[in-house]
């Protein structure tokens, strides 16, 4: 594919425009809010975030209202959630190995990104799960963080992707700076980590039992029936075709020229369904050249009436194949006798090429084909003929078939369900099964102990709590930080500072100057403070003149001494240790995945 090709190919995909779409909104968003640049955070075309303070209050007051109960209730959510990151870790190695070993399609792993595996009628399903799940998930550590004291600094909504939107949602953001010192305790900083997870696990938890509870729901209103979706042609070893039609609803099913009270109603929930039937799973028995009568439904005009078809032989040959010309088919595969084969004893082989079948030439223009010979009614061989030799294959019946494909449709059983279509628990069982899916899917990942995944701060805060903390020795570092007019605040990335050796403006070189300067400030304009309140010394205040014209933004260098854990020497390659193996296996899961099944790259 030429590299015009694949532009243009990403150009005309639907989600283009839509994502376009998107992007020209956001930038008149920002040029509305110009004015305010703490609203808003846009790396373009990643990431987009617009912050407000709007919600603090309304988060807030739901943590505080019962502190206990929410400390009980998110305590018990960090056993919760370090459950799944055990399971997460359990699941994506023995699923590894699998796919070296024993590689199955089911064990493939794969992203859903919109535009590439998911186009715009699948995402319409997916908004409303992803909505509530990121939602929820934000909502659980702005709660958690305000039942045990912690502030929220903004809340708000983000859109991420690349150029194309994969993902979005809201946010919390807390005052890690402060949650991260000794002023809050170990317990408060596990609650909250593991509290969105902990609320996802429950999402999944009531949407699986809400699937499982999904027939119960509509029962007073809907059943399951059978809609037909295609009536395979004469040719294509179908048997009625102009008898039934596609759209057509099936709701019941008797024995041609009985009465009404001998209608069986399909209903799937209950074990009615079309196959069963069929299979003679309910008291009407069918067979081979039985006529019966169906049912049907017509959803376009909103009519009933009864339509005659027949039952013709479903046969089993053993083998499969493929079409490589109008006029030859190509044998594929040959089933063993392990596999229930009855015909791997002759000397039919995969390779063979077949031009006639029963002495017919085979020409699917003219509907001469394998499959209309394989309509026949009591067949018992059947002759397959290569240019050089004709085969005699055992023919065996192994059941009924209508000829049709069909797909599962929600009958009404009331005017008050006929308002509502078909259409209507049809899209509430799909939205909770994304629910599902996507809740349990997040949470496995996000408990994954890489950074960024909550599942990292929790296994973090365990072996800092397994190896404990020596601080005996001091350390000297230099911080960079952006001079803010509006806070003269200079917060160091140390917490436990024991004195500050200097203080630096760096004062960037312009055109006519060759080299950058520095201005070092005086001891008696600055001092060193404990903003957080843990007892600790972590921030420099300035003690700048009010008309100062140090330009905002200007890079601030501050070296000082401090307190340095010994314990890191060990904890640290613990943490990485844990992280790259992980991350390994992770990315083992997808690379496999992609090599031994294959799949969409995205654009990059």
């Amino acid at each position: 594919m030429s590299l015009f090709d694949i532009i243009l190919d990403f150009i005309l995909n639907p989600w283009f425009y839509f994502s376009l779409i998107f992007w020209i909104f956001i930038l008149l968003l920002i040029l509305l809010l110009r004015n305010k640049k703490e609203a808003y955070y846009l790396w373009f075309p990643f990431l987009v975030m617009f912050r407000t303070r709007k919600l603090n209050k309304l988060i807030t007051r739901a943590g505080r209202k019962a502190p206990k109960f929410w400390k009980a209730f998110w305590t018990i959510g960090i056993f919760v959630s370090f459950s799944f990151t055990i399971y997460a870790f359990y699941f994506f190695f023995t699923n590894f190995v699998g796919l070296i070993i024993n590689p199955r399609p089911e064990q493939a792993v794969v992203l859903l990104i919109p535009g590439v595996n998911i186009d715009l009628p699948m995402l319409f399903y997916l908004i409303l799960p992803l909505l509530f799940i990121v939602t929820t998930h934000e909502l659980a550590h702005g709660i958690s963080a305000s039942a045990d004291g912690v502030d929220i600094k903004s809340t708000g909504v983000l859109g991420a992707g690349l150029f194309f939107i994969i993902g979005f949602g809201a946010f919390v953001e807390v005052d890690e700076r402060k949650l991260n010192s000794r002023k809050f305790n170990r317990n408060t900083r596990l609650r909250i980590a593991a509290a969105g997870t902990y609320v996802n696990g429950i999402t999944a938890g009531v949407a699986f039992i809400l699937m499982l509870s999904f027939p119960l729901m509509i029962a007073p209103f809907y059943r399951q029936v059978s809609q037909v979706n295609s009536v395979v042609p004469e040719v294509d070893g179908g048997f009625n075709e102009g008898n039934l039609a596609a759209g057509d609803v099936i709701l019941a099913i008797k024995k041609k020229d009985t009465g009404d009270e001998e209608y069986i109603s399909l209903d799937n929930y209950e074990g009615r369904t079309l196959t069963n039937i069929l299979n003679n799973g309910t008291s009407l028995q069918c067979s081979v050249g039985d006529n019966l009568t169906f049912s049907i439904y017509k959803p376009s005009t909103d009519s009933y009436s009864e339509k005659n078809v027949t039952l013709g032989p479903r046969y089993y040959i053993g083998i499969g194949y493929k079409y490589i010309s109008d006029t030859e088919l190509q044998i594929t595969k040959i089933y063993s006798a392990s596999e229930d084969g009855n015909n791997y004893n002759t000397n039919l082989t995969v390779g063979d090429n077949i031009i006639e079948v029963n002495g017919v030439p085979v020409n699917r223009t003219n509907g001469d084909t394998l499959e209309k010979a394989l309509i026949a009614f009591n067949l018992n061989t059947i002759n397959l003929t290569t240019a050089f030799e004709t085969h005699i294959l055992n023919v065996t019946t192994i059941g009924v078939k209508i000829g049709i494909s069909s797909n599962s449709y929600f009958m009404h059983k009331n005017d008050f369900a006929k308002f509502f279509t078909s259409f209507w628990p049809e899209f509430w069982l799909r939205e909770i099964a994304w629910l599902f899916i996507i809740a349990f899917s997040i949470t496995l990942f996000n408990m994954l102990p890489l950074p960024v995944f909550d599942g990292d701060r929790i296994v973090k805060e365990l072996i800092n709590w397994g190896f404990g903390e020596e601080y005996k020795t001091t350390r000297k570092k230099k911080d960079k930080i952006k001079f803010d007019k509006d806070k003269p605040n200079l917060n160091l990335s140390e917490y436990r500072v024991e004195k500050v050796d200097s203080v630096k403006i760096i004062i960037e070189k312009k055109k006519n100057v060759r080299d950058q300067s520095e201005i070092i400030l005086a001891e008696d304009k600055y001092s060193l403070i404990d903003k957080i309140g843990d007892g600790f010394k972590d921030t420099v205040l300035l003690d700048l003149p009010k008309d100062t014209q140090l330009e905002e933004d200007s890079l601030i260098e501050v070296s000082y001494d401090y307190w340095y854990d010994e314990k890191q020497k060990i904890k640290k390659p613990v943490l990485n240790t844990i992280r790259y193996i992980t991350l390994f296996i992770v990315l083992g899961n997808f690379i496999l995945s992609f090599i031994k099944f294959g799949g969409l790259l995205f654009w990059i």
